[in-house]
């Protein structure tokens, strides 16, 4: 009838802080009461109905880069229930997480998040080759201090159908409505049908018909977008042994607006993709080309361009080209659309005549290398139309020995017709990147240079990047990186430099005894602004006897920018002890 495991914690947490912020000392403690728990359990398990019950709590520490630590406390419960039936599969799953963010800088906000989510899924299935499916979800956000809180409602029913000589081929349908209330609103209808063709071993294609009508809010209270879409592409797609692989691509996507204008892109794409390997190793190309026509027509609509899809890279920003760009509007989250990031402490935008810029903050949430998606609404006007075509190569030798050099180049070329329209910008670009990559344990190394001319944002980079890794037979592992990039924009005249240093160490002097230390230094210099330099020391130790667990930690932090001079030092000392 049930089985269930039950895991606890129960002890006292005492952690003494000292830091010092521009030369002024602050001490504090905090000393309460720490649960931790974990518990399962099944029921009915060797019936057609099983089900299964959870809660569980975890208190973590978090270290943040040129920032105080912060500490969360996850608290988990939810239940999952199953109907397992050859014809009509059944299942319903209920999950809800709070997560508690205490920073140890008493001035720093704490924050929490919770997340409910509600998902039952049910179908019947006709036959082995075709079925039904149905499923509804429903999930509430919460998030503090950013006041972000919505819930969702979304049903989704589907058809599957294998049909031909030996079922090989495949048609899905598709029913799709989404409702978000709250923080900002949206309504979405989406029917799609999906067409899989397979010829034969090498050859297979796909073809995709969409409509999708919606009305979109945002977080910058921009008046509501209401839009309809209607699309159409194929895709063919050939192997030739293992060697090369082709997809040729067309497509055909109309938008139409409540208010007026209308956007038809209508383009085609071919893919060639080689691999070869030879007596050094293996050799890589590839080849893309892409041509769409735009045709605009109609007067001016805000258009909001939702979830696109970026990734940090210090020194260089994010760069937005759409002409028009509400910057007010612009919102990033990361890729699991909850956290909010906030303007001038996670990010900051940079607003030219051609382009938008984003930079990432070094102390705000945001990592260096984190891809996130961006919100912003820009404004289209007037009837035009605009080509692109665009091309982009790349060739790589892969030695068997570590070392990989190659050679990327992109070319894009756009004509406005006419020429005075102003509902866009055209960018030509002729990109050259040359470089070489060396991985051989335990040693990285690489070395690139890229020349990007563009009517828009032109610049040079080069970019160098070194590492080394190795794990010692007495258990110590060593972990070194460096990178040091220059880049020079020519609109405007702009010379960035970016040096970071990383290292950490780690040290079983003992079964029970453990040493950890980590070091990060940052300096980036701009000829318009921004010039910083951070450091960022973290040494721990960790002691644990039978069932205490005694843990020192000393964090320093010094980071120096345009907007603020923060220097800050914290030694904590946590004790738990299991019961």
């Amino acid at each position: 009838l049930l089985e269930f495991t039950l895991g606890g914690l129960v002890g006292v947490i005492q952690q003494d802080n000292s830091e010092v912020i521009n030369e002024r000392t602050r001490d504090f403690t905090d000393n309460g009461k720490i649960y931790e728990f974990d518990l399962s359990g099944q029921f009915f398990k060797k019936k057609d109905f099983p089900g299964q019950v959870f809660a569980k709590r975890r208190r973590a520490i978090e270290p943040r880069r040129f920032r105080s630590s912060l500490e969360t406390t996850t608290t988990t419960y939810g239940a999952n229930w199953q109907y397992i039936h050859p014809k009509m599969p059944t299942s319903l799953q209920f999950n809800h997480t709070t997560v508690d963010l205490n920073p140890f800088d008493p001035d720093e906000d704490d924050g929490q998040q919770l997340n409910s989510t509600l998902r039952f899924e049910t179908g019947y299935r006709f036959h082995e080759y075709s079925g039904l499916s149905f499923s509804y979800d429903r999930r509430s956000i919460e998030q503090q201090p950013f006041e972000l809180d919505f819930d969702t409602d979304e049903f989704t029913a589907s058809h599957r159908w294998d049909f031909g000589l030996d079922h090989r081929h495949r048609l899905d349908s598709e029913i799709n409505l989404f409702d978000q209330r709250g923080t900002f609103d949206i309504e979405r209808r989406r029917w799609r049908e999906t067409l899989r063709l397979n010829h034969s071993d090498t050859l297979q294609s796909w073809y995709v018909a969409e409509a999708i009508t919606r009305v979109q809010g945002s977080l910058t209270g921009v008046p509501p977008i209401d839009e309809s879409s209607y699309a159409i592409s194929g895709n063919l797609e050939h192997q030739l042994y293992d060697s090369l692989a082709t997809q040729v691509l067309g497509f055909y996507r109309t938008q139409e607006f409540e208010t007026g204008p209308r956007i038809d892109r209508l383009g085609g794409q071919l893919n060639l993709d080689y691999r070869k390997k030879n007596r050094w190793g293996t050799v890589r190309a590839a080849y893309r080309i892409r041509a769409q026509r735009e045709e605009r027509s109609g007067g001016e609509q805000d258009i909001e361009f939702i979830d696109e899809q970026r990734t940090f890279r210090d020194p260089e920003p994010i760069t937005l080209t759409a002409v028009n760009i509400n910057v007010d509007s612009i919102t990033i989250t990361a890729e699991d659309r909850i956290t909010l990031y906030r303007e001038g402490r996670d990010y900051r935008v940079e607003n030219f005549p051609d382009r938008v810029e984003i930079r990432r903050d070094p102390v705000g949430e945001i990592a260096d290398g984190q891809t996130v998606l961006i919100d912003y609404v820009f404004t289209v006007g007037g009837a035009f139309d605009l080509d692109t075509l665009n091309q982009q190569f790349s060739f790589q030798q892969d030695f068997d020995f570590g070392l990989t050099p190659y050679y990327r180049l992109q070319r894009q070329d756009q004509t406005i017709s006419p020429a005075d329209a102003t509902g866009a910008i055209a960018e030509d670009i002729t990109a050259h990147v040359v470089g070489a990559e060396y991985d051989r344990s335990p040693f990285r190394l690489s070395a690139e240079y890229e020349e990007h001319d563009s009517t828009i944002n032109p610049f040079r980079a080069v970019r160098l990047t070194s590492g080394y890794r190795k794990a010692f037979k007495f258990g110590a592992t060593i972990d070194f990186r460096a990178r040091w990039t220059r880049v020079t924009h020519r609109a405007p005249q702009r010379i960035t430099r970016f040096l970071t240093l990383e290292g950490m160490y780690r040290h079983p002097i003992t079964r029970s005894l453990t040493v950890e230390g980590s070091v990060i230094y940052r300096n980036e210099s701009d000829t318009i602004s921004r010039d910083n330099e951070g450091v960022d020391l973290d040494l721990s130790l960790e002691w644990i006897i039978r069932q205490t667990e005694v843990r020192v930690t000393y964090e320093f932090n010094q980071f120096d920018d345009d907007f603020a001079d923060n220097n800050s030092s914290i030694l904590f000392v946590q004790v738990r002890r299991n019961f």
